[in-house]
């Protein structure tokens, strides 16, 4: 539970993804070092089909000659399911359905009917957590998984060469990036996940080939047309806040010494307000597309 948990959060602000498998994946990687400090950015998919191309030598180099690997938050903490579930699940007495329109209460029914989810707990739970559920069994119906995210795939090469593991979010901050959003729009993250679900999940499957490429124009264009449809409310909550907090972080450990390579979701590296230009706005030197 925990690794989907991150993975869709993540999707969520970014990606789920699978199209073609890419042949030679060349995805965008940043650079910033003064004097004595060095740290990579990369941004990542959290859930891929395990038949895409994306790890090449630069970012292997990159990754193998860090001293901490930083991603968003530990999702192998032990109170990462229960506080998932802590926040998700309504209070006694309330369901699902009770805060859905009656189309999104049809939509739902047939999500919950295609991916067999179990229909009685999907009652239970708060219309984020629900979105999460049905984002990830959609995945997971194409073949995609968090096992070959990039998070995954890296982090068990860092585990390889024992570089230690540190992280932006606590797990509790990270689940209440969603969970503290207001009822009305946390309905709507809802209704906009039935809906893309519904249409074919065009949505869910449209960014990875851009990503692996290093095509930023047409990854940030298609994360436009996503967070339009998202709203503002929901793009401010799960972007331009995090991308604000982390920009502090990284020109903070510019401050002391030593390496990183830091993987956060690519849509926090492109797009209005993300962490390079951020970074970049303060005047720190960002090499890179």
């Amino acid at each position: 539970m925990r690794t989907w948990f991150y993975a869709v959060l993540a999707a969520a602000a970014s990606v789920l993804a699978s199209c073609a498998p890419v042949q030679q994946g060349e995805p965008a990687l940043w650079r910033v070092a003064d004097a004595d400090s060095e740290i990579w950015l990369f941004g990542s998919v959290h859930v891929l089909p395990r038949d895409i191309r994306w790890l090449n030598p630069r970012i292997l180099a990159a990754l193998e000659g860090a001293d901490e690997f930083v991603t968003e938050t530990n999702v192998e903490a032990e109170d990462f399911s229960a506080l998932a579930w802590r926040y998700g699940s309504l209070p006694e007495g309330e369901t699902l359905a009770s805060r859905l329109s009656a189309e999104d209460r049809a939509r739902l029914a047939q999500a919950v009917d295609e991916t067999g989810l179990d229909p009685a707990r999907m009652d239970r739970l708060r219309p984020w957590f629900a979105a999460l559920q049905i984002t990830y069994a959609y995945a997971a119906r194409r073949g995609q998984s968090s096992e070959a995210g990039v998070e995954s795939v890296l982090g068990a090469r860092a585990r390889a060469r024992d570089i230690p593991f540190t992280y932006l979010e606590t797990p509790e901050q990270q689940i209440r990036v969603l969970a503290d959003l207001p009822p009305e729009v946390e309905a709507h993250f809802l209704s906009v996940t039935l809906r893309q679900v519904e249409e074919g999940g065009r949505a869910l499957t449209s960014l990875d080939e851009p990503w692996a490429r290093g095509d930023l124009d047409t990854l940030s264009r298609e994360l436009d047309r996503q967070w339009a449809e998202a709203g503002p409310v929901i793009h401010d909550a799960l972007i331009v806040r995090r991308n604000r907090a982390w920009a502090d972080s990284i020109a903070a450990r510019l401050e002391g010494s030593g390496s990183a390579f830091i993987a956060v979701g690519a849509a926090h590296l492109v797009g209005d307000e993300n962490v390079v230009q951020l970074l970049r706005e303060r005047g720190i030197a960002v090499e890179g597309p």
